[in-house]
Order: C-alpha cells, then structure tokens, then sequence
C-alpha cells in the first residue's frame, strides 16, 4: 500500500509539472510568434514525440545498424506512428538523412535495411585499416579518400535511383527531388573552430584554446587572446579562417543540421545554454552537405566548407560570419548522442542509440591534439541521456578488427544485440558524468503521453533533474508480439 501511494505520489507531480510547463511555455510562444497557428501546430506534434532514435556512427558498420533498425522498429510503436525524431552523426547521418526527408513506415524500413546490408562500403573499410593509417600518417601522407565514395549512400539518402552514371555529387543532388520533412538531427565538428595545431607539428596540440564543456563553447585562452591583440597581423596570418573577436569567445565546437521542425524547437534554448549552433536543412542540397559534414572525419575525408553559412543560427542572430570568415565541417564523432537539447526541450521523450565504439588511445589522442575536445569525455556527458544503447558485444568486436563479416551477418549481429537488450531492457554505458544543464529549459514542451520517470526525486518547488538511463520498457512491446 505504501508503495502504490508513493508511486501515485510521484506520478501526481509529475502530472502537474508538466501542466505547468504547458501552461507556461505555450502562450508565451504563442504570443511571440508571427504565425500562431503554425506554431501551436508544431508544438502539438513535438508534444506527440516519444523516442530519439540516434545512429550512431562507427565507421563503416552501417549494416549493424540495420539490424538494430529492423528490430527497434518492430519493438517500438513510436517508430511506426510518427513520433520518433531521427539523429545521426558519421556514418550514422546516412540513414538519419534518408528518415529526415522520406520518414519511417514499413516501406521506408525495409529499404533502409537493403541498401544499410548490401551497399558497397568496401573503400571506407579498405581506408579503414589501422597499420596503413598510422604508416601513411606518420610519413606526413594523407589517409583520406574522395568524397564521391558516398555517392551510392547520399544517392539513397536523397531517393535517387540512377546514380550511377553520376560523376558528382551534385549530379546526384540535382537529380533528387527530396525535401527534409520529419524531425532530424545531424552533427558535425566546426573544424575552425576546434582545430588547434601546433604550428610547427600538425601533430600535436598548439594549447592556445580552451573548451567550455556546459555549453561546448571555445575561446582563446586569456593569455593568448592579449598577445593577439596586440599582433593582429599574426593572428590573421596563423588564424586566417577566423576573426578577433570583442572577447576571448570564437564559437561552438559543434554545428546540428536540423529540419525546419528541429530549428523551431532547438531555437527556443537559450543561446548560452544551447550545445550547437544550428544548420536550417530546405532542400536537398542541404541533407547531401549534412551527410559530407558528419562523415568528413580526419583521416576518412577532407573537410567541407558551407557555401551557405547564413542558414547557420551561431546565438541571437544568424550571422556566424562575425567570428569565422567560412565554416568548416569535419566529422560528426564529437558527439555520438546529441541528446542533451532535446531532451530539454521535450522531457518526455525516451532515447535510444544503435550503439557506438571508444576510440582507441592512439587515435583519442590524436584527435584532441588536433581539434582541441576530448572525445571520451565529451561521450561521458552525451552518455548521460541515454536510456538505451545497443553497444557491440565483445564478439563483433573480435570481428571488426579483422572486417571479415559480410554486410548479411553484421545485419545479424545487429538484430540480435537489439533482441537481447530489449529483452532485458539493459545496456548502459559504462561510465557517464552528470552535464551541467540537466534540467528541462523554460520553454520545455510537455508530453501528450505522461512518464512517471520523467524527473528525479527531490523538491517539487525547485527545479528537477531530468532522469536517464531508464531503459525502454515503457514504448517497447514483447518480442512475441512484434511479429
């Protein structure tokens, strides 16, 4: 009895909170916007969300996802009715930027699954191969490789069905018709923002930034920033993508491309506390440069530059030309689950990752001498928002480092990690750090579909720290009811 009276206690202020968020956050919005309709409608459906489903990147194991793709789906009614937002970030922006703009239903799926299975990855996995990365890296060679190996992939991110007669990309970009429609996020590295080289070792780390963790903003350190004030002529000759600004700030480490939908939503965040600026997608040239930012990692491809920065949101207004005079994606593996904002803006929502893999030393090491972050710790807070993740066991490790599984079998290594965890609603990371924003943002939208578990326990007059690591249970069914 006591039990069941805590429990309703609980749910109870879980209930009002989020009355009171509704009743706070809507008319404000509402009274704020040009168009009330549109926004009342887009907080209606925001307000229906119940998953993040994030792919997560590791490199060419796009068939793995595939296999976690085929069983979430059948385990999870949200995916199947619309209320599930799509992220993704390296090669995990793939099938994220498919779902965007053509979304999920049984059609969309099973194609997804196809072309994730049996798509030619064999370049990426060639290039892939540690010892001659390291051999070509440590006599000065570059590892990377054309971007026009993506073409098979962006070609069915976009629905286009001849591609191969295409020599480009933008061949491919100009043949498709698709539009980025359903709720999608995709992440990439701001490289001239993060990249901090010493200048006579491109090798090792020039220390002359530092990165803010909460809000993922970097700056000049203070003694640096002075020095370059009073040498500007060196600033511009050692920095020349960037500008000196009025502060030590130069900008977020991290950009997301969103559709319209995600923009609207992840806008609404205060600047200071947002973790990335925010990239509009409207057409397909948009999603095709989303794919190549995410995926352009150091030593897999060169960097891309945004021939359309004005579509960039950098903090109240729009033009991120004030601090870097272009912006240069590289890579999406800073941050593996772009949870964080979201999960602020909708408290309701359940996450769930297809799983990822650490770095190893070597190459964590290399990456935080280059670009400044570490990615491990950086992993450490995103983790944090998880509630599932559907992480490699030991035995696909084993394979992944001799990449000797063929596209069906990785599929099946997928689909039953998927099966057992799901089963079990486990699957953790293993270690996680508590973010400095953790709790839901003042213009938080409150669920149609109440959670029990939205909030830790504590004081119902202060604010409460969203709760994670939940596992799934509450929007999965039974295996034996999926089929």
């Amino acid at each position: 009895m006591t039990r069941n009276m805590h429990r309703l206690d609980r749910l109870i202020q879980s209930v009002l909170l989020a009355v009171s968020l509704l009743a706070a956050v809507v008319p404000n919005a509402l009274s704020q916007s040009p168009n009330p309709p549109v926004r009342a409608e887009l907080e209606a459906k925001m307000a229906a969300m119940e998953l993040l489903f994030c792919f997560q990147g590791k490199g060419s194991c796009l068939p793995y996802d595939g296999g976690v793709l085929h069983e979430a789906y059948a385990r999870i009614p949200a995916m199947r009715q619309g209320h599930t937002i799509v992220a993704g970030n390296s090669s995990g922006s793939i099938p994220a930027a498919f779902f965007c703009c053509f979304g999920m239903n049984d059609e969309t799926v099973r194609h997804a699954e196809n072309v994730l299975k049996f798509g030619n990855r064999d370049a990426v996995r060639n290039m892939e191969n540690i010892n001659n990365k390291i051999s070509k890296l440590s006599q000065g060679k570059s590892t990377e490789i054309p971007h026009t190996d993506l073409r098979e992939y962006i070609a069915f991110a976009l629905g286009v069905q001849q591609w191969r007669d295409a020599q480009t990309i933008e061949e491919i970009v100009r043949r498709s018709s698709a539009k980025p429609n359903h709720p999608c996020l995709i992440v990439a590295c701001n490289k001239e923002v993060l990249e901090d080289r010493h200048p006579e070792n491109k090798l090792s780390p020039g220390r002359l930034k530092e990165i803010d963790l909460s809000n993922m903003t970097v700056s000049w350190k203070p003694e640096v920033y002075e020095y370059y004030r009073n040498h500007t002529d060196r600033f511009r000759r050692e920095h020349p993508e960037l500008i000196l600004g009025p502060d030590r700030r130069i900008g977020r480490a991290v950009t997301f491309f969103v559709d319209p939908s995600m923009y609207d939503l992840l806008s609404r965040i205060p600047s200071n506390e947002r973790i990335a600026d925010l990239r509009l997608m409207t057409d397909a040239a948009d999603v095709a440069l989303a794919i190549l930012a995410s995926a352009s990692e150091p030593t897999y491809f060169d960097p891309v530059v945004d021939p359309h920065p004005e579509k960039v949101l950098a903090g109240g207004h729009h033009n991120v030309l004030e601090s870097v005079r272009h912006r240069i994606y590289n890579g999406g593996y800073i941050i593996s689950l772009p949870a964080q904002d979201v999960r602020r803006m909708l408290p309701g929502i359940r996450v769930v990752g297809t799983g990822w893999r650490h770095n190893p030393l070597v190459a964590r090491t290399l990456l935080k001498n280059m670009l400044l972050a570490d990615c491990e710790e950086i992993a450490f807070l995103s983790e944090w928002w998880a509630d599932l993740e559907v992480n490699p066991d030991a035995e696909f490790e084993s394979h992944i480092e001799f990449r000797d599984l063929s596209g069906e079998e990785e599929f099946q290594f997928g689909v039953r990690r998927a099966k057992e965890l799901f089963d079990r609603d486990s699957g953790l990371p293993a270690f996680v750090m508590v973010p400095h924003f953790h709790t839901p943002t003042t213009a938080a939208i409150a669920p149609l579909k109440l959670q029990e578990d939205m909030f830790t326990d504590g004081d119902a007059n202060a604010p409460r720290m969203l709760k994670t690591l939940r596992g799934i249970a509450p929007i999965t069914i039974p295996a034996s009811q999926s089929r």
